[in-house]
Protein backbone atom coordinates (compact mmCIF):
# COMPACT_ATOMS: atom_id res chain seq x y z
CA UNK A 1 0.00 0.00 0.00
CA UNK A 2 2.79 2.58 0.75
CA UNK A 3 4.45 1.72 -2.55
CA UNK A 4 1.36 2.87 -3.98
CA UNK A 5 1.23 6.13 -2.02
CA UNK A 6 5.22 6.84 -2.40
CA UNK A 7 4.25 6.94 -6.11
CA UNK A 8 1.34 8.82 -6.37
CA UNK A 9 3.86 11.25 -4.03
CA UNK A 10 6.38 10.65 -6.49
CA UNK A 11 4.40 11.52 -10.13
CA UNK A 12 3.04 14.49 -7.92
CA UNK A 13 6.30 16.18 -7.20
CA UNK A 14 7.35 15.30 -10.57
CA UNK A 15 3.87 17.54 -11.79
CA UNK A 16 4.98 20.44 -9.98
CA UNK A 17 8.54 20.61 -10.38
CA UNK A 18 7.43 20.12 -14.35
CA UNK A 19 4.93 22.88 -13.96
CA UNK A 20 7.36 25.25 -12.21
CA UNK A 21 9.62 25.24 -14.50
CA UNK A 22 7.40 25.33 -17.51
CA UNK A 23 5.77 28.07 -16.21
CA UNK A 24 9.22 29.90 -15.28
CA UNK A 25 10.29 29.23 -18.67
CA UNK A 26 7.20 30.76 -19.76
CA UNK A 27 7.16 34.02 -18.06
CA UNK A 28 11.02 34.58 -19.09
CA UNK A 29 10.40 33.90 -22.79
CA UNK A 30 6.88 35.92 -23.06
CA UNK A 31 9.24 38.76 -21.47
CA UNK A 32 12.30 38.27 -24.21
CA UNK A 33 10.13 37.95 -26.81
CA UNK A 34 8.43 40.85 -26.00
CA UNK A 35 11.38 42.84 -25.81
CA UNK A 36 12.40 41.41 -29.37
CA UNK A 37 8.96 42.78 -30.50
CA UNK A 38 9.77 46.58 -29.29
CA UNK A 39 13.29 46.32 -30.72
CA UNK A 40 11.92 45.18 -34.00
CA UNK A 41 9.17 48.02 -33.95
CA UNK A 42 12.03 50.81 -32.96
CA UNK A 43 14.29 48.90 -36.37
CA UNK A 44 10.93 49.15 -38.84
CA UNK A 45 10.99 52.91 -37.25
CA UNK A 46 14.69 53.72 -37.90
CA UNK A 47 15.07 52.06 -40.87
CA UNK A 48 11.80 54.19 -41.92
CA UNK A 49 13.15 57.49 -40.77
CA UNK A 50 16.86 56.67 -42.51
CA UNK A 51 15.04 55.57 -45.24
CA UNK A 52 13.41 59.64 -45.44
CA UNK A 53 16.94 61.33 -44.37
CA UNK A 54 18.11 59.59 -47.34
CA UNK A 55 15.43 60.62 -50.12
CA UNK A 56 15.47 64.03 -48.74
CA UNK A 57 19.21 64.51 -49.17
CA UNK A 58 19.05 62.97 -52.40
CA UNK A 59 16.21 65.08 -53.52
CA UNK A 60 18.39 68.26 -51.77
CA UNK A 61 21.31 66.89 -53.95
CA UNK A 62 23.05 66.68 -50.64
CA UNK A 63 24.54 63.86 -49.11
CA UNK A 64 25.27 63.20 -45.69
CA UNK A 65 27.36 60.18 -44.90
CA UNK A 66 28.09 60.55 -41.35
CA UNK A 67 24.39 61.72 -40.48
CA UNK A 68 23.37 58.27 -43.09
CA UNK A 69 25.95 56.40 -41.15
CA UNK A 70 25.24 57.09 -37.32
CA UNK A 71 21.30 56.02 -38.50
CA UNK A 72 22.56 52.54 -39.99
CA UNK A 73 25.29 52.21 -37.15
CA UNK A 74 21.85 52.32 -34.42
CA UNK A 75 19.84 50.07 -36.84
CA UNK A 76 22.66 47.41 -36.32
CA UNK A 77 23.43 47.87 -32.74
CA UNK A 78 19.44 47.17 -32.52
CA UNK A 79 19.94 43.92 -34.71
CA UNK A 80 22.86 43.08 -31.81
CA UNK A 81 20.67 43.38 -29.25
CA UNK A 82 18.15 41.35 -30.66
CA UNK A 83 20.61 38.30 -31.40
CA UNK A 84 21.48 38.71 -28.20
CA UNK A 85 18.13 38.22 -26.81
CA UNK A 86 17.57 35.23 -28.94
CA UNK A 87 20.46 33.69 -27.83
CA UNK A 88 18.90 34.11 -24.09
CA UNK A 89 16.11 32.92 -25.39
CA UNK A 90 17.79 29.65 -26.32
CA UNK A 91 19.73 29.27 -23.35
CA UNK A 92 16.32 29.80 -21.67
CA UNK A 93 15.06 26.67 -23.05
CA UNK A 94 18.51 24.57 -22.81
CA UNK A 95 18.07 25.23 -19.18
CA UNK A 96 14.21 24.61 -18.63
CA UNK A 97 14.81 21.07 -20.57
CA UNK A 98 17.84 20.36 -18.33
CA UNK A 99 15.89 21.03 -15.17
CA UNK A 100 13.50 18.67 -16.40
CA UNK A 101 16.22 15.87 -17.39
CA UNK A 102 15.44 16.37 -21.09
CA UNK A 103 19.33 15.50 -23.20
CA UNK A 104 21.56 18.20 -24.89
CA UNK A 105 21.03 18.61 -28.29
CA UNK A 106 24.09 17.39 -30.06
CA UNK A 107 24.49 20.08 -32.75
CA UNK A 108 22.79 22.66 -34.37
CA UNK A 109 21.00 22.42 -38.15
CA UNK A 110 21.88 25.52 -40.43
CA UNK A 111 18.18 26.60 -39.68
CA UNK A 112 19.63 27.54 -36.25
CA UNK A 113 17.60 24.17 -34.54
CA UNK A 114 18.68 22.38 -31.95
CA UNK A 115 19.63 18.76 -33.16
CA UNK A 116 19.18 16.24 -30.31
CA UNK A 117 20.60 12.34 -30.38
CA UNK A 118 18.31 9.84 -32.28
CA UNK A 119 16.97 12.57 -34.41
CA UNK A 120 16.46 11.61 -37.76
CA UNK A 121 14.97 15.51 -39.30
CA UNK A 122 15.16 18.62 -38.46
CA UNK A 123 11.74 19.97 -36.64
CA UNK A 124 12.10 23.02 -37.90
CA UNK A 125 13.86 23.05 -41.76
CA UNK A 126 12.82 18.83 -41.84
CA UNK A 127 16.72 18.25 -43.48
CA UNK A 128 17.59 14.93 -43.22
CA UNK A 129 19.79 14.60 -40.06
CA UNK A 130 23.09 12.28 -41.32
CA UNK A 131 23.16 15.38 -44.03
CA UNK A 132 23.65 17.79 -41.57
CA UNK A 133 27.36 17.76 -40.56
CA UNK A 134 28.75 18.58 -36.68
CA UNK A 135 29.78 22.05 -36.67
CA UNK A 136 31.71 24.08 -34.49
CA UNK A 137 29.94 27.60 -34.34
CA UNK A 138 31.96 28.78 -31.90
CA UNK A 139 29.41 31.24 -31.32
CA UNK A 140 28.95 32.94 -34.53
CA UNK A 141 26.10 33.89 -36.04
CA UNK A 142 24.93 35.04 -39.40
CA UNK A 143 23.94 39.15 -38.93
CA UNK A 144 21.42 38.85 -41.43
CA UNK A 145 19.71 35.52 -40.77
CA UNK A 146 20.66 34.70 -37.44
CA UNK A 147 21.73 31.29 -38.46
CA UNK A 148 24.67 29.48 -36.97
CA UNK A 149 27.93 30.02 -38.74
CA UNK A 150 30.92 27.64 -39.15
CA UNK A 151 34.01 29.08 -37.43
CA UNK A 152 36.03 29.63 -40.77
CA UNK A 153 32.95 30.54 -43.01
CA UNK A 154 32.79 33.28 -45.23
CA UNK A 155 29.30 32.99 -46.15
CA UNK A 156 26.39 31.61 -44.10
CA UNK A 157 24.95 28.64 -45.59
CA UNK A 158 21.72 29.45 -44.77
CA UNK A 159 20.86 32.76 -46.22
CA UNK A 160 24.29 33.38 -48.55
CA UNK A 161 25.57 36.25 -47.38
CA UNK A 162 29.33 37.22 -47.03
CA UNK A 163 30.38 37.32 -43.55
CA UNK A 164 33.18 38.93 -41.61
CA UNK A 165 35.88 36.44 -40.59
CA UNK A 166 36.10 37.38 -36.82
Amino acid sequence: MTDIFDKVKQGITKGVATVSVKSKEMLDTTKLKSQIDTLGNKKKDALEELGNIVYTLYLKGTPDEERVKSRCDAIAALDNQMKEIKEELRLIRLQADEALGKPRPVTICSCGNDIYEGTKFCGKCGKKVDLIEEKDTSGRICPTCNAPLLQDAKFCGECGNKVEQI
